[in-house]
């Protein structure tokens, strides 16, 4: 996954990481914090001039020192998702949860192309994993489910392309 990220967003993404949460923001040891920036930011005091005019980041007396409280609460909230570990999942019960989801409830069919949105949301992943997945998973666990022609989207399943799936029940405990 490649992503655009500008200076600010590494000011506090430093931030985040060598800080601690207070009251008012994250609170960051001023020398730490800007010999730290200095790897990724050519004049990290500039910037921090810059955080502070914005009025994104405090320059605050402690002790003998002085530290940066970074004020962005939104902004620290977004980076601390990104830093904190997804949990596992299995996508093979990320997949059958889906098709139970979407299936039409007359013949229990899903529409491939929206299972492949819905583990696309779900695994937080690009549709082109998302498919690859659900191939994969899909050669493994054959028994389990059962395909039809139609559907938004189609997937080449063995020789044929099939756009509708369908769990099997009573093939919940098989494997292949």
């Amino acid at each position: 996954m490649y992503f655009t990220v500008d200076s600010m967003e590494v000011a506090y993404l430093v931030g985040v990481v060598l800080g601690r949460e207070e009251q008012e923001g994250m609170r960051v040891g001023y020398t730490t914090y800007i010999n730290t920036l200095h790897k990724w930011v050519r004049n990290p005091e500039d910037l921090l001039n810059k955080l502070i005019s914005a009025g994104k980041a405090k320059l605050m007396r402690s002790g003998h020192g002085h530290s940066i409280v970074l004020t962005d609460r939104e902004l620290i909230g977004r980076i601390n998702t990104l830093l904190t570990p997804k949990e596992e999942v299995d996508p093979l019960g990320v997949i059958v949860e889906g098709i139970r989801r979407l299936a039409n409830p007359l013949t229990g069919y899903a529409d491939i192309g929206d299972l492949i949105k819905y583990i696309v949301d779900k695994l937080e992943i690009n549709t082109k994993d998302a498919e690859d997945l659900l191939i994969n998973i899909i050669r493994h666990h054959r028994r389990r489910f059962v395909f039809a022609h139609g559907g938004s989207k189609r997937l080449r399943i063995g020789s044929s392309y099939y756009g509708l799936i369908k769990v099997i029940e009573n093939a919940e405990g098989a494997s292949s």
